[in-house]
């Protein structure tokens, strides 16, 4: 996205205009645009990325080499002053841009992990936080960042951080051979860096094929992964850098320029969001891309059809305006969708925004992008270099006002009351007796009637996402398999918490069961990973997981070891399942047979539990939420009655069946519906509690007011 501009590339890298490359460099920015506003014949979009970074090895490193074969050495200063001109203005204004708009147009709650993104970004680690983001199991159902594209940016400033001192340190082997020997200093460094390149643009793609294989969220982000995209433009950079370039016939070069372009189209038509990729599927658009960029680097090529048609104007002005194009699309095409409630823009909605695209673009190219790399000033290397922390100190201030902002917000209703049972005592509906379930229909009623969000809010919404219950050092995603006594730990008796993310978000209640009810407790959790019979699929892999199947073995022979006294069992409906026969089976594709597994699964754990001796209980039907009360709830609503939800019926249908079945072999069940949903209608807040920290799983503060109301469920009583 950030190669050097259209004056930098020619023939010879380095030697002139190219207007194939500018024509290039738009296709590429058109493509992912497309894919990104969601224009269905154009999935594949993404390669564009890929295209562009063929693109940059190409150019830089043509420059690089140049520069050595005329001086004999490489500038790291004047190297990174040029990247400094050429990347971080415009990519400072974008992020600033996004956290201003964020802060204006999205729910407080997005604006906080955006802040979080373009702090990342302003240190070229975008990449990977969003692996860690897209590997967080608790982070799979949140909006994408309007600055994830950033993460390319990233991979391009790691692999440059790399590639020049490599190409410096072969320039000062060359140099000393030529003293030793003498001669050829030119035609050895071409084949030491061909070496150095071929070795690791090689190392990089299998690298690439293993990694997307067994970590495909992590790969698709990763520089180890796309280094070789890069590389193998930098390669083509190095072999056309040589006087030597034989002529090939005009018929080869229009047939070899025609197969390249045919190649980014059929990846563009072939590949979807689906497509594991970067891997084997990244070779398609990659060789592509180096066929287009080789050909027109060869004596007539810039004559053939292809290179014509991409030296058209049109496509040149787009080319230059390339960079900009990237780095404002995608904030503007997602926070639009935020602003407008919609995953894929209407027609007008999308026309507007691709309409803010253009202009945007155009003002960062001619009064950013354009005054920072032709100003006479910027073009001292230190001065071009001290872009850097200036725009890090930019950024910065941006978040200051930005969080300052936020805080406003958050204060708008410091003032209002939480609510009471007792405000609706001697109403015309009958309040319950149970304490409990009384506050969850007073704040139903609450917010029918439009009463506004209570001023004090637990958790504070800052943050909510991130209050998951703690396991200390038995979070067993880890691989550890030690067992960390809570509760009452110097009790007789013991109970167990079995399941997954659900079962953990109980643990803050049932520790607190332990505490007061005399039980030693243990928290045999595992995000994901359900307590069943039935196999779940790995969620990034799609694929068998063994971490779950060893983990649901070892909390078996556990318990058998432990012999408590309770054992409880939460876990939520699983999305893909492995059926008896070994297939995979997709709810929405085989709807009974996945509900029939689903049941299945979890009868035979429930016995093979009860087989071991203790009480069973099953902590079932906490609701799914069409959307998180967080966000809802900082996102500018006058009134309670806007964070009202149904609970979501697929959800309850599986836990209803679960209960069924629990009840059938005996097992005690708790339905927890009722301490958060009052006639089918689940309220944001409770009291002035925030039920859920996301669509699922509860807070850990709501989680301690439920100790009571769940010992009290199970019969339990003091020692």
């Amino acid at each position: 996205m950030s190669e050097v501009s259209q004056a930098t590339s020619g023939t010879r890298p380095g030697s002139g205009f190219r207007g194939d490359v500018q024509g290039l460099r738009a296709v590429a920015v058109l493509l992912v645009i497309a894919a990104h506003a969601r224009f269905d014949a154009f999935d594949g979009g993404f390669v564009g990325v890929d295209v562009f970074f063929v693109i940059s090895g190409f150019l830089i490193t043509g420059l690089l080499v140049r520069e050595v074969a005329t001086t004999g050495r490489v500038s790291l200063l004047g190297f990174y002053a040029r990247r400094a001109r050429r990347i971080i203005p415009a990519a400072t204004v974008v992020l600033v841009g996004t956290v201003a708009a964020s802060a204006i147009f999205l729910p407080v709650l997005r604006t906080t992990e955006i802040f979080t993104d373009a702090l990342w970004a302003s240190f070229f680690a975008a990449n990977v936080r969003f692996a860690v983001v897209e590997t967080d199991y608790f982070a799979t159902d949140q909006p994408v960042s309007p600055l994830q594209h950033y993460w390319s940016l990233a991979v391009e400033e790691q692999f440059y951080v790399v590639w020049p001192l490599l190409l410096l340190v072969l320039a000062l082997v060359v140099r000393r051979r030529g003293a030793r020997g003498g001669g050829g200093a030119e035609r050895s460094l071409r084949s030491l860096a061909l070496g150095s390149l071929g070795l690791l643009t090689v190392a990089s793609l299998a690298w690439s094929i293993w990694a997307t294989y067994d970590s495909p969220a992590t790969a698709y982000f990763s520089t180890f992964t796309r280094g070789w995209e890069l590389g193998l433009g930098a390669v083509l950079a190095v072999l056309l850098a040589t006087p030597e370039r034989r002529r090939l016939p005009r018929w080869l070069l229009e047939a070899a320029a025609v197969a390249g372009l045919l190649a980014i189209a059929g990846a563009v038509l072939l590949y979807s969001p689906q497509t594991a990729f970067p891997g084997y599927a990244a070779v398609l658009p990659v060789l592509g891309a180096a066929i287009l960029l080789g050909v027109g680097g060869l004596p007539g090529g810039e004559r053939t059809g292809v290179a014509r048609v991409l030296s058209l104007a049109p496509a040149r002005v787009i080319g230059d305006w390339s960079f900009s194009l990237y780095l404002w699309h995608f904030p503007v095409l997602r926070i639009a969708g935020a602003h407008w409630g919609e995953r894929t823009l209407s027609p007008l909605h999308l026309v507007a925004a691709l309409g803010a695209v253009v202009a945007l673009s155009a003002l960062t190219f001619y009064l950013v992008e354009q005054p920072f790399r032709r100003g006479r000033w910027w073009r001292l290397p230190r001065v071009a270099v001290a872009l850097y922390p200036a725009s890090v100190g930019i950024l910065l201030l941006a978040l200051v006002a930005g969080n300052g902002w936020v805080d406003r917000r958050l204060g708008v209703n410091d003032d209002n009351p939480a609510i009471t049972s007792a405000d609706y005592e001697g109403g015309p509906e009958r309040i319950s007796d149970d304490p409990a379930r009384a506050l969850v229909q007073a704040s139903v009623l609450a917010a029918r009637e439009g009463r506004p969000v209570p001023g004090t809010l637990v958790p504070p919404l800052r943050g909510i996402r991130q209050d998951t219950a703690p396991l200390g050092e038995c979070d067993y995603r880890t691989g550890t398999t030690r067992l960390c006594p809570v509760g009452d730990t110097d009790a007789e008796r013991s109970l167990v918490v079995i399941g997954d993310s659900h079962a953990r978000a109980w643990t803050p209640a049932t520790n607190l069961v332990g505490e007061r009810f005399g039980y030693t407790a243990y928290n045999l959790v595992y995000s994901g990973c359900p307590a069943s019979q039935a196999e779940r699929l790995d969620p990034e892999t799609k694929r068998e997981w063994p971490e779950c199947n060893d983990f649901k073995q070892w909390t078996l022979s556990t318990i058998a070891e432990l012999e408590p006294d309770l054992v409880l069992v939460s876990s939520a409906a699983l999305p893909k399942v492995i059926g008896l026969d070994g297939s995979s089976v997709v709810g929405f594709t085989k709807p009974r047979k996945f509900r029939a597994v689903q049941l299945d699964g979890m009868r035979r754990e429930l016995e093979m539990i009860q087989a071991l001796g203790p009480d069973v209980a099953l902590l079932a039907n906490t609701p799914k939420l069409p959307r998180e009360p967080g966000v809802c709830l900082s996102s500018g609503v006058s009134d309670l009655g806007g964070c009202l939800f149904d609970a979501g019926a697929d959800a309850r249908r599986y836990q209803k069946g679960f209960a069924k079945v629990a009840r059938q072999v005996g097992a005690t069940v708790v339905d927890a519906e009722k301490w958060f949903c009052y006639q089918r209608a689940c309220p944001s807040v409770v009291g002035n509690y925030v039920t859920m920290r996301d669509s699922e799983h509860m807070t850990t503060a709501y989680a301690r007011t439920l100790a009571g109301p769940l010992a009290e469920e199970l019969g339990l009583e003091t020692p």
